[in-house]
Formats: C-alpha cells, structure tokens, sequence
C-alpha cells in the first residue's frame, strides 16, 4: 500500500512543480494575475509542506527526555531508552536503524526498551534489523511485539531474529531486574492479537512496582493493568502528521483516542507513557512530529 501513498506524493510533487515553472515562465501572457498568485502561493505552500513532511522531517531523528516518578519514595533511578516503531521496510532501511542504534547508545542508558511494530508488513524485512545487535545497555535490551509484527504472518520469525541479536522479549512474561523484588518488568505481546495478561503478571501484586511494555496504550482499558506503575507504549506515532494547536489530523489507532497520542499521562492509578517512534506507515510523511526516541529518567 505504500506505493500508492508514494506514488500520490510524487504526482503532486512532479505535477503542482511543472503548473509553478510554468506560471513563473508565462507570467507575462497570464492575464488574471491576481488568481494566478494566489492559486500559486497555494499551491507553493502545499508543495513545500509536502516535500518538507515526505523528505526533510521525516528523516530528522530527535530525542526527547522525560522525568517519571513511580513511587512515592523514589530513592532508586533507571535511565531508560525507548524505541518504538521502527516499522523496517520500505521507508526505513538497515541505514536508518544504525542511526537509532548509534543514537540510542549515545544516550548512555542502563537498559533499552523496544516496543513493537519492527517490520512494515513482512517477516522478510527482518534482514534491516541487523544492527540492532549494537545497542548497548548494562541491563540490557527488552522487547515486545506489535501488531504489525503479528499481521506479517511470522511473528514467531521476528521474535527468534530480535533474540538473535541479543533483545530479550519477553512477550507474555516478566522478569525481575534486579534480582531482588524492587523492580519488575512486565510485558505482553499485541493486545490486538494475543496479549495475556493473565500470564504476564502472575504472582505480581498491586504493591509491587512494575514497569509495563506494551506496543499497544489499548492495554490501560484492561483489568489487570491496575498492577503496573508506570505502562511504556508506542503504535500512535502521535499521529505521524500534526499541525499546531490541533494534534493529530488523522484518527488514533486505539480505543483510548485523540487525547492519549503521546506524551506522559496519569491514567487511573498508573501513569502511562507513549512515545511516537522511529518509523512510519501509510504515507512516508511526518510533519510537527518528527521521529523521536525517548530517554526516561525512572526514579522508584
């Protein structure tokens, strides 16, 4: 589906740039001047926002960091990077991942966490997900699976190739960082597929502290995620395209809505975090909403 919103892109680009030079060359011969600057200016300004969203943004790479307490006496602190949405594929390649990777390293993080949606819509673009095997992190890197993961067809593939470069995922599972019950870390596969929840908190109380991967924030509408402290999301892309003041021009993909597109939310007794990711699908465009990684600063 990717060349369609492509091919789109390229038609107007190509087509609204040729109606521009030849307006600009026959400037003299055109008689309602007036119209034809003001269709013009209208026309520029789309192209430019069109090209600046398809070519220039959408391969800015920023990071943004963010302070989150999960537990009134906080006297212990995990700096974490979360990576989501890399969406491997026909926008973002084995060279686009390195500069995640590379990105993400730089950060100096104690542990990584990746959030699902590897792929773009085949198990077969595992093949860019190479570098990944460089992210670097004492405590190492953990994921969870997305629903793009699962819709490929191979989710068992994508998962066996994530632990194959050196990514615990712990879909349906959870585990205790440091060995001494202060810290767990929970996480599910896709809730639009087969999340257990059931599974992944078994044994945990709500007086544990948890911090919960999930790609999908849909997981907040469930029972059970009343356990977790603080629940850690992508699958939004915070809409992808934006404009000032009115978020989101398309429609949320999660039962949560338009006010839950990114960001840090208190929701019910959790606090939940969505980042809006590395990658894109549909249209290869992101405008006000640049790629982004995040660095959590997680005091407990």
């Amino acid at each position: 589906m990717n060349w369609f919103f492509d091919a789109i892109i390229f038609l107007f680009l190509i087509s609204a740039g040729a109606w521009l030079i030849h307006v600009a060359t026959s400037w003299k011969q055109i008689k309602n001047k007036q119209a034809h600057a003001l269709l013009a200016v209208l026309v520029l300004t789309s192209w430019c926002i069109i090209f600046y969203g398809s070519f220039v943004e959408s391969q800015r790479l920023v990071v943004e960091e963010q302070q989150i307490e999960i537990t009134k006496a906080a006297d212990h602190l995990l700096r974490a990077v979360v990576i989501g949405d890399l969406h491997a594929g026909p926008y973002r390649k084995e060279g686009w991942i390195q500069k995640v990777v590379e990105t993400a390293n730089a950060k100096n993080p104690e542990i990584i966490f990746l959030l699902g949606d590897y792929v773009y819509d085949d198990a077969d673009q595992v093949s860019y997900l190479t570098p990944l095997k460089n992210l670097s992190a004492p405590l190492g890197s953990y994921a969870v699976t997305g629903n793009h993961d699962h819709r490929s067809g191979e989710p068992e593939r994508i998962r066996q190739a994530l632990e194959g470069l050196g990514i615990e995922v712990i879909d349906n599972a959870q585990i205790d960082l440091f060995q001494d019950t202060s810290l767990y870390l929970v996480g599910v596969s896709d809730v639009w597929y087969d999340a257990d929840l059931q599974v992944a908190f078994k044994g945990l109380d709500v007086e544990d502290t948890v911090i919960f991967l999930s790609h999908n924030p849909e997981v907040s509408l469930y029972s059970t995620t009343y356990k977790a402290d603080l629940v850690i999301s992508g699958h939004t892309h915070g809409g992808q395209i934006r404009l000032p003041f009115l978020g989101s021009v398309s429609e949320i993909p999660s039962l949560l809505g338009r006010e839950y597109d990114k960001g840090l939310f208190e929701y019910k007794n959790w606090q939940l975090f969505i980042t809006s990711g590395v990658g894109e699908t549909g249209p290869r465009a992101r405008l006000f909403n640049p790629p982004q990684i995040d660095v959590l600063e997680i005091s407990y």
